[in-house]
């Protein structure tokens, strides 16, 4: 099955402004502190005001969150501040 077949077949992304063919040009990075193991998650713009997280393991065909602009940068904000800290 082709990535585009997952990605089409969920309507999350549609309601969420972005289409498949956005996830699947979406350029994704992994952090460099990342481990070898596949353990990790990639972050990439789908679209001009959406982020897109994703597991590594799921090797591009997985499911995908997608955040706005403003969503993302409040969590990285709450990231950095320590507010997931005791998670």
């Amino acid at each position: 099955m082709q990535q585009s077949d997952v990605l089409s077949s969920k309507p999350y992304y549609r309601s969420h402004g972005v289409t498949a063919h956005d996830v699947g040009l979406a350029s994704w990075r992994k952090s460099a502190l990342s481990n070898l193991n596949g353990s990790c998650v990639e972050i990439g713009r789908v679209s001009p005001d959406r982020i897109g997280v994703r597991d590594t393991k799921d090797n591009g065909i997985g499911p995908v969150l997608i955040f706005t602009t403003a969503e993302w940068g409040a969590f990285i904000a709450g990231a950095k501040e320590g507010q997931f800290d005791n998670l």
